[in-house]
């Protein structure tokens, strides 16, 4: 017998098995089945949306990024300028404070004349005084002379205070370059403190950046994912529908369906089922084929192959084999088919008459009835195997 489209059905055994399609869960009916496709493309729109919000949250990160950036360049600048003034306030500061020592020797000096000067004039100076007086040759030569002491005893008064005076303007002086020094000190300081907040600031920007880099990355590589798997999914569902279609252009085929029928092996059914009923709890394994876990397929291609049956691997190609039964025609040993979770032949059972079947589905292999509230409405087609 030959199969259609064989490559078609193991291609969506594979995807469905490779590739889990996250969010979509087991349909209860057929039209919901056929929603595959439309929840893949809203699971892709709402990844393309939360890239977008993502994206807009990176910009935004990327402004705050620079925006800490520049005030920490305008900080860097500011303290910059700040340094160089504190260092010329301390140069300043230095030299005053040598003019104030300067002065204060100054002063000192003067000090120490103007009291040998006193103790001259005064300290037995009244004869000195007296003499300066009596020697006077005439009234206003004694003016002359009494002036004169008055200047120079005025002169070291006017010197001593012009000394106290300078002493005083540099200590102000020295006062006011110290509170500047000060204030740019403190002004220092602060933009250290503003400097260091916004070097954190970045910082944290940057990790929130490149957290928001990272996720915008993951997300565009699911959003990948998902539009690799739409459009598998569109080309699976064309071919399996294009399947479906040929297989049932090719049971309608009265020579096809005639020459099989004439090839068709026996089998003794009610061994055959009896076989197959032996197995009953063996547990489901995709892909399984074997006593220690079967599919669906792999379980009725197991208990055909016990009785010198030879039928393909997969549900799609053993719907694709065989003659054409009837609902109304089913009889044990025929294999009914099923659209579960994609279009077309995806589940298979073995018809053991009363309307019951022999399957493994999720829970192992167990009898079922093959037209209640589940399985009914995705019941697709029934096959006759073998000659009872």
């Amino acid at each position: 017998m030959r199969s259609v489209s064989r490559l078609a059905a193991s291609i969506l055994a594979a995807l469905f098995c490779a590739w889990p399609l996250h969010g979509v869960v087991r349909a209860d009916s057929l039209s919901q089945d056929k929603n595959l496709l439309q929840q893949l493309q809203q699971q892709s729109q709402a990844i393309y949306e939360q890239i977008s919000k993502e994206k807009a949250t990176e910009n935004v990160d990327e402004s705050k990024l620079t925006e800490y950036r520049n005030s920490l360049e305008n900080v860097q600048h500011a303290m910059t300028e700040n340094a160089a003034q504190m260092q010329s306030l301390q140069s300043q500061i230095q030299a005053l404070q040598v003019q104030i020592h300067a002065t204060d020797v100054k002063l000192a000096s003067y000090r120490t004349d103007l009291e040998a000067r006193l103790r001259l004039m005064y300290e037995d100076g009244n004869v000195q005084y007296l003499e300066v007086i009596l020697h006077a040759t005439s009234f206003n030569d004694l003016l002359n002379r009494l002036h004169g002491l008055a200047v120079i005893s005025q002169e070291n008064k006017d010197l001593l205070q012009q000394v106290q005076q300078l002493q005083q303007e540099l200590a102000q002086q020295n006062a006011q370059k110290a509170k500047a020094y000060q204030t740019l000190a403190k002004k220092h300081q602060e933009l250290k403190t503003l400097q260091q907040t916004d070097a954190i600031l970045a910082a944290d920007e940057k990790a929130t950046l490149k957290a928001a880099q990272t996720s915008v990355a993951a997300a565009e590589e699911k959003h990948g994912l998902l539009e690799s798997q739409i459009h598998l999914t569109q080309s699976q569902i064309q071919e399996i529908q294009l399947q479906t279609e040929e297989a049932n252009a090719l049971m309608e085929n009265k020579s096809y369906v005639a020459e099989t029928a004439a090839q068709m092996k026996s089998a003794p059914v009610h061994q055959l089922i009896a076989y197959a009923e032996s197995y009953l709890g063996v547990p489901y394994v995709w892909g399984g084929t074997s006593p220690s876990g079967f599919d669906c397929s792999g379980f009725t291609q197991y208990v055909l192959a016990h009785f010198g049956i030879d039928i393909y691997r997969t549900s799609e190609e053993q719907f694709a084999e065989g003659v054409p039964v009837s609902e109304n025609d089913l009889q044990p040993g025929d294999l009914v088919f099923f659209t579960t979770y994609a279009p077309g032949a995806s589940h298979v059972g073995i018809y053991i008459g009363n309307g019951l079947m022999v399957d493994a589905q999720d829970m192992g292999v167990s009898i079922d009835s093959v037209f209640n509230s589940y399985w009914g409405p995705k019941y697709l087609g029934a096959r006759q195997m073998f000659n009872p």
